[in-house]
């Protein structure tokens, strides 16, 4: 009765938002195709075999999977693997690291769209990213008989709240078989949500190996192609939201504009880039989209970045980050990134989602929180000044980031004494096949 009712809510729910996304579908190039791709209509290239399917919701999730994907692949390879996201800058960002994925959108909690996309897609093991619990997804999958996992597991506060209401009703985890969370807080929570004791893990988190070897020769080519490479300090404003994107303009005018430095404007949703054009209008700053920045971009004009899945390399090239969501009250975004390109990190006071990280960076000397725009003023004339600080900053803020790596392996290690890759090639060296409940 109670997964009646929820499917009940759930359709009423699909109503109501159908016509604000009709008026996306109109308003915005490709919202169409998502919406149809949500419904269960997939690509036809799906890979042969049962695959792993790997449930990453957005942008930060996805890049979160990715250090996952590429050791299954590297100590698997014959292991077919499927990703879906739940959001259009997911999608995007998964087809633009994973290009030899399968990546499509994961299905609405309907059950019909639901047990569509599992025949489809036939899966041997579902991985769900931090914690992707939906009431039908989770029915529907245990009915198949299939394994379903939490790795990277967290729970907000205000998450755990929620669902705490609704505990008694949906969703029910302790349909999960496995959950390997970030902490022990997100443990002892997962634990009073219903998850039994003996399926629950600390591993640590898989943000922290992050660290990538191969982004140095790519980030100086997309340096040399927008005028980042004349040796001026570069500053990158990353993942910024509205009412933030005016206060790190000031402060680079007050810390002295184009004379001291390069400004990179990185909106975290490109839907505002015409706001953010008008906004540097009024402040009389010229400015020039990435798409169309030239060699000979000089540092008066502003680098604004209407393109995805660039920011990585961006931090490469940087010598000063401000992380964005965080002087705005949305919580903050992942300040591991900018740490792990060895940039000095600042960010406002409304860091909640990445609390334990900046903390973290910020008793090893790396990162900055900073209350209000004056502090961050302030903070961002003194950075853009002193180069040996930047430079003693950043080397903090990456060794911090190096001490807590592992959590992948921790992972890959507990899905095999779990016998979640029984017969893959991490499991006594055999050939992938067919994965079984333990």
């Amino acid at each position: 009765m109670a997964h009646a009712a929820y499917t009940i809510c759930i359709h009423g729910a699909c109503l109501l938002a159908a016509l604000p996304a009709l008026v996306r579908t109109i308003r915005i190039r490709g919202y169409g195709a998502w919406l149809l791709r949500r419904f269960g209509r997939l690509p036809d290239n799906l890979p042969a075999g049962q695959p792993v399917w790997i449930h990453a919701v957005s942008v930060g999730e996805v890049k979160a999977c990715r250090s996952l994907i590429h050791a299954l692949q590297e100590q698997c390879p014959q292991l077919p693997l499927v990703l879906s996201t739940g959001t259009p800058t997911g999608y995007d960002t998964a087809r633009q690291l994973f290009p030899e994925l399968y990546v499509f959108g994961a299905p609405l909690d309907l059950p019909w769209v639901v047990k569509r996309v599992l025949r489809r897609v036939s899966p041997r093991l579902l991985i769900l990213m931090e914690l992707e619990a939906w009431p039908s997804l989770l029915r529907c999958v245990d009915a198949a008989g299939v394994p379903q996992v939490i790795l990277n597991g967290r729970v907000s506060h205000s998450s755990f709240e929620k669902y705490k209401k609704i505990g008694w009703w949906l969703p029910e985890f302790d349909r999960l078989d496995l959950v390997a969370t970030q902490d022990e807080v997100g443990a002892e929570r997962m634990a009073e949500l219903g998850v039994p004791g003996a399926h629950l893990h600390v591993t640590g988190n898989m943000k922290h190996d992050l660290i990538r070897s191969n982004a140095h020769g790519t980030a100086e080519s997309l340096g040399q192609s927008v005028g980042l490479a004349d040796g001026t300090p570069v500053f990158v404003a990353g993942s910024t939201h509205d009412g933030e994107d005016g206060a790190v303009v000031r402060a680079w005018l007050e810390a002295g504009g184009g004379d001291v430095a390069h400004l990179v404007l990185v909106p975290r949703h490109l839907t505002r880039l015409k706001d953010i054009g008008r906004l540097l209008g009024k402040l009389h700053v010229p400015f020039v989209l990435r798409s169309e920045a030239t060699p000979d971009r000089t540092a008066e004009q502003v680098l604004l970045v209407d393109t995805m899945g660039e920011l990585e390399k961006l931090f490469e090239l940087a010598d000063l980050v401000f992380l964005g969501g965080s002087l705005a009250p949305v919580g903050g975004h992942n300040v591991l990134e900018p740490a792990a390109a060895g940039c000095p990190v600042i960010v406002g006071p409304h860091i909640e989602t990445c609390r334990r990280e900046a903390e973290l960076l910020a008793a090893a000397g790396g990162l900055e929180v900073l209350s209000d725009e004056a502090t961050f003023a302030a903070a961002v004339a003194r950075l853009l000044a002193d180069a040996s600080e930047r430079q003693k900053m950043g080397h903090a803020a990456r060794q911090a980031l190096l001490g807590l790596q592992g959590a992948t392996e921790a992972n890959l290690d507990l899905l095999r004494s779990k016998g979640l890759l029984r017969g893959s090639a991490l499991d006594h060296g055999g050939e992938c096949s067919t994965l079984s409940r333990p």
